[in-house]
């Protein structure tokens, strides 16, 4: 990504300038964004993965993004515009006057008072031809080695996407900043049929560049999944344990997530204790939007105020919301760089950057052994059920969290004393918000960030008091 087809800052300053002269409007702030994301697409509907991988016909595409926004108004009047293209000259913003706002507030962030990092050179710089390369060897390795392990798997549908960003952002109120991100996706469709039984798996995994990524491991979680979404359901299933995988753990996490931000987050993690702790005392839920490694990490949110980690939920015990800069010194809580924008043509919203449960010392293995009769759930299961439902709000809000309750439909294994009795294709793992994390019984010290999107993150997780029941 080269970040020098960005506008610099004075030519931010004097559009800026010119935007105010023409509306009247006490504060503005413009952001422009630039970047490439280069798709590989495979679509051979149903082919045969032990084919030569060389055979399938691969559409390579370049995705091409450059915009801006504007914001601009003041306490009772206020516009926005986004266009693609690149930003205008001071003299092009002719079509503004001073009737172009329209009733509404606009508020903006003031500078922060410490020195940030600027955005780090990226040493990982290909041309396009070894991008595409890459690409290719990768989902080509990844089809062989899961033709080793399960012949009978067919690929449906496979994509890869290489991008780079760039943005830069400036405001009347004295705000600058600028960003710079990589990253990689790779969604993969697969079936497979035995013994008459027809199974589905599908994986969306990302990293900040594609060698973070494993053809190997990816490959294994589809043989895995397709094997348990191809196995015949157990006689019963048993009442007890449930261990949750990293995957399925972030499935969780994530449907917890809009009742985790915004200034009723505090509040409503107390309610769902209900005097008790939330979970066990190792139970920490923390969002960082600088997190080392992070493929979204960033000194600065998409308003250019600084981000920070904030422990959500500390020791088992609700810890602080994850406020935005309007709500700084709420409750005596501090703000954090929380506000993202979807894209370049969107206004910013409030929004967790990476959210996780933190790991603990306990090995994974130990937690899944160590079921004494119980289920070890690995994903969700395809095109099932994975929502969250809560008791209607009289005032529009996210209604009575502690009345809120969860399904899940996954795929998995029947264990007991540590050994395998079957396979479950599909159960449906349901229960409150507050059983959910009050009954954690340990965590795991194998901590994975997936998309979910947005890098949610958690570690093998050891649940009892919700229900499990078998499904069709």
């Amino acid at each position: 990504m080269n970040s020098a087809r960005l506008p610099g800052m004075r030519s931010l300053k004097l559009a800026l300038g010119a935007v105010r002269e023409r509306t009247g409007a006490t504060s503005a702030e413009l952001y422009v964004k630039v970047g490439n994301t280069r798709r590989i697409e495979i679509d051979p509907w149903m082919a045969a993965v032990t084919a030569d991988p060389d055979g399938l016909q691969a559409q390579v595409s370049v995705l091409d993004e450059r915009g801006w926004a504007l914001r601009a108004g003041s306490a009772s009047r206020a516009i926005f515009l986004a266009d693609s293209g690149p930003l205008l000259e001071p003299n092009g913003w002719r079509r503004l006057n001073r009737h172009s706002l329209r009733p509404g507030t606009l508020r903006l962030p003031s500078p922060c008072s410490r020195t940030l990092p600027s955005p780090a050179a990226d040493a990982g710089e290909h041309s396009a031809g070894d991008k595409e390369t890459a690409g290719l060897a990768f989902l080509h390795d990844l089809l062989r080695r899961l033709g080793e392990q399960m012949p009978e798997a067919r690929l449906v549908r496979g994509r890869l996407d290489s991008g780079a960003s760039a943005a830069v952002l400036a405001s009347t109120t004295g705000v600058t900043g600028r960003s710079a991100r990589r990253l990689v996706t790779v969604e993969l469709d697969f079936a497979a049929s035995r013994d008459g039984r027809r199974g589905h798996c599908r994986l969306y995994r990302a990293a900040s560049n594609l060698e973070l990524l494993s053809a190997d491991s990816i490959a294994s979680e589809i043989a895995e999944r397709l094997t348990l979404a191809t196995a015949s359901a157990p006689p019963f299933l048993p009442a007890g344990e449930v261990a949750v995988s990293p995957a399925l753990g972030c499935t969780l996490l994530a449907l917890l997530a809009p009742l985790l931000r915004g200034r009723d987050g505090w509040r409503r993690l107390r309610k769902l204790g209900a005097g008790r702790p939330l979970g066990p005392p190792q139970l920490q839920i923390v969002d960082d939007g600088g997190l080392d490694a992070g493929w979204m990490s960033a000194a600065l949110d998409d308003e250019g105020v600084p981000t920070r980690a904030v422990a959500l939920v500390r020791d088992g015990e609700p810890g602080e919301p994850l406020l935005s800069w309007e709500d700084d010194g709420w409750s005596g809580f501090a703000a954090a760089g929380c506000r993202r924008r979807s894209g370049w043509r969107a206004l910013p919203e409030l929004c967790h950057s990476h959210l996780y449960i933190a790991g603990a010392s306990e090995p994974a293995e130990s937690i899944r052994s160590g079921i004494v009769h119980g289920c070890y759930l690995l994903d969700r299961a395809h095109d099932g059920r994975c929502h969250a439902t809560f008791e209607p709000s009289t005032n529009g809000g996210a209604g009575r969290v502690e009345e809120g309750r969860f399904e899940v439909d996954a795929i998995g294994l029947v264990i007991r004393r540590g050994a395998i009795l079957g396979e479950a294709p599909r159960v449906r793992l349901t229960g409150s918000l507050r059983q959910l994390l009050q009954g954690i019984r340990a965590i795991g010290d194998d901590l994975r960030f997936l998309p979910a999107p947005g890098p949610v993150g958690a570690p093998t997780l050891l649940l009892t008091g919700l229900e499990v029941e078998a499904i069709g």
